[in-house]
């Protein structure tokens, strides 16, 4: 991400590999059905046709295929707070950009569920002033400790609100 002229980088990351978990629990289900019906089959004596140890590779496969989903999906959401703006960066193909100055946020809400608080992660919603609903809302889902980040913005907010004066 290319900063602006005397914008510095306060903190840039992407969505935690422990988010995903409810993702590889459901697409990781899906892509072991073949060999769990193949199995199936073998343990009722009827064939399917392919011999079991091609229904196994057919399942490792469909789990490599699900690990590397997730980690392109995760790798091409970029989230970036700097002293002036955030900004939530999606997408290869077709790319969407949110930017928003850190004046115009008006609330900081962190969402974390009995799970998240054991895997380390939350979301966090920066809700800004002065746009549509949809606009109005910058979510950094699934971020490993939002709660470290939200100090780190309030911090950054408090100094730019009343910065320290110098004593003689």
């Amino acid at each position: 991400m290319e900063l602006n002229q005397n914008e510095q980088l306060i903190w840039r990351g992407h969505p935690s590999g422990r988010s995903s978990l409810v993702y590889f629990l459901k697409w990781g289900f899906v892509a072991l059905l073949p060999v769990s019906i193949a199995g199936l089959f073998k343990l009722g004596d009827r064939g399917t046709g392919i011999d079991y140890w091609k229904w196994v590779a057919i399942s490792i496969a469909l789990l490599v295929i699900v690990v590397a989903v997730d980690v392109v999906r995760r790798a091409l959401i970029d989230y970036v707070v700097t002293d002036q703006r955030l900004r939530i960066r999606r997408g290869v193909l077709t790319r969407r950009e949110q930017s928003a100055p850190i004046e115009r946020v008006q609330n900081v809400n962190t969402t974390r569920t009995l799970l998240d608080r054991m895997l380390g992660i939350g979301d966090i919603d920066f809700d800004t002033a002065g746009a549509e609903a949809v606009e109005a809302s910058f979510s950094f889902a699934g971020v490993a400790r939002p709660l470290e980040l939200v100090r780190l913005f309030e911090r950054h907010v408090a100094l730019q609100r009343d910065p320290p004066t110098m004593r003689p």
